[in-house]
């Protein structure tokens, strides 16, 4: 029922969204979790408004960037329900954290990014994305490692200059350069250490996965499986589409990368590669031609989630 009802491209399916968000994190209020990464108000009922505030706006806009630019067949909101699960899927998400705000920055990198593609006189917009991206990185080091993709983008959807290769680099090391010398004036910069920035965000263990949350896990990384396959198979109309589908699919395998950097922590990568994700398997479940099959699928994925919250 929800696969069909979001399928549609009306805008008031975004009231469906928040409604659903809404739904989904009253467990919250009733759970004691605890991250390490977390940056808090000091009033938990604040925190959890915030973040909900912070996932709602990021799916919506998500779906935003993808219809914009046709990323899933016939404009729907399927990206931002995918996204809405992904980032309420498990108790530990339901903390403010520093991955998700992160992840608000990352959204308007790709968004920008997505906009070089074609587009005369270009150094403004790549001076902008590589200085969103410097932010998303002081915020969350991992993400540093997306700037990889502006450089792959450049160079796949382009013929560029040695220029058009280092203003997004300038970009990307103004807000580090601001970062070192705010350090210099009012800290000790001989005590800096990367050791410091790549900390692990959720103290979780495979071993405090219950069951309900290995039978969603395993469900979704099936139908990851089989939407990624769909992305390779399916053809795609226009050239510029199938380019930006493969940049989201590089931001998956470098989303996968941060893992590495963050002390293995699977949770705070899980939410690193969920923007792309949403994306991916938001294609898969439009381009499914037997929708109840996707409305089980789905279905599935719903209520093994909800079951993990309780059990």
């Amino acid at each position: 029922m929800l696969i069909k009802v979001f399928k549609s491209n009306q805008k008031i399916i975004n009231v469906l969204t928040v409604l659903l968000l809404l739904l989904l994190w009253i467990p919250a209020f009733f759970s004691n979790t605890v991250s390490l990464g977390l940056v808090s108000t000091g009033l938990r009922w604040l925190d959890l408004f915030l973040m909900m505030c912070l996932v709602i706006c990021q799916a919506v806009y998500l779906n935003f960037v993808v219809s914009t630019y046709k990323l899933v067949k016939d404009n729907s909101h399927l990206t931002s329900l995918i996204y809405a699960i992904l980032n309420s899927c498990f108790l530990w998400f339901f903390e403010l954290n520093v991955v998700v705000l992160s992840n608000t920055v990352v959204l308007l990198v790709l968004y920008q990014l997505f906009r070089l593609y074609g587009t005369k006189n270009q150094f403004s917009i790549s001076f902008c994305v590589g200085l969103l991206l410097g932010i998303a990185g002081l915020i969350y080091t991992p993400m540093f490692i997306y700037f990889i993709l502006v450089w792959v983008f450049l160079a796949y959807t382009s013929t560029p200059s040695w220029r058009d290769f280092m203003v997004p680099l300038i970009g990307f090391c103004t807000p580090l350069v601001y970062y070192l010398v705010y350090k210099f004036i009012f800290d000790d910069l001989s005590t800096l250490s990367i050791n410091e920035y790549l900390n692990q965000t959720f103290i979780v263990s495979w071993e405090s996965f219950n069951s309900s949350n290995w039978f969603f896990f395993i469900g979704l990384l099936i139908v990851l499986v089989l939407a990624l396959f769909n992305l390779f198979v399916t053809s795609r109309s226009g050239v510029k589409t199938s380019r930006l589908l493969v940049m989201v699919l590089l931001m998956f395998i470098l989303g996968l990368g941060s893992l590495f950097l963050n002390r293995y922590d699977f949770l705070a990568t899980f939410l690193v590669i969920s923007i792309p994700v949403a994306i991916i398997i938001a294609n898969f479940f439009q381009n499914m031609k037997k929708v109840w099959l996707a409305e089980i699928l789905f279905l599935y994925l719903l209520v093994t989630m909800v079951m993990g919250y309780f059990s």
